[in-house]
């Protein structure tokens, strides 16, 4: 599995509503990060999953790899809603409604130069914690 690759499929995946898929997707790619000591390789094998099995990096793979990183983020964001507008100064939050990975929490976060924070609740609502004046909020 190549982790930014499936990062882009997630996002994918819940903008266009199906979040049960996205969030298997994902929780693949985060439990995964678990084994790996949260370092993840660019790329990871493994057999179906069945109790105690663990992926393994592929021998090929960059370990630790920036790409993976960034699909994690990514991962992360999609199941935030979390959609920034730099030329219109602006951002959406539009978490989708299962929350699939539960609540989440983004802090330190920066929108068009201006800080921004926002909590997902377990419910999947968004609620936006800190937003610089002049910052566009959208829903």
């Amino acid at each position: 599995m190549r982790v930014h690759e499936t990062a882009v499929a997630v996002a994918g995946l819940a903008a266009a509503g199906f979040e049960r898929e996205a969030g298997a997707l994902a929780r693949g790619v985060l439990d995964a990060a678990e084994t790996f000591g949260h370092r993840l390789p660019e790329m990871y094998a493994g057999e179906q999953r069945t109790a105690g099995s663990s992926p393994l990096p592929h021998p090929a793979a960059c370990r630790p790899a920036a790409v993976a990183a960034a699909g994690a983020v990514q991962l992360l964001t999609a199941f935030a809603g979390v959609r920034p507008d730099v030329p219109a100064g602006g951002v959406t939050v539009r978490p989708p409604g299962s929350a699939p990975l539960g609540a989440l929490r983004f802090t330190g976060l920066s929108v068009a130069g201006r800080p921004f924070a926002v909590r997902i609740s377990r419910l999947g609502l968004g609620m936006v914690e800190e937003a610089a004046d002049g910052l566009q909020l959208g829903v």
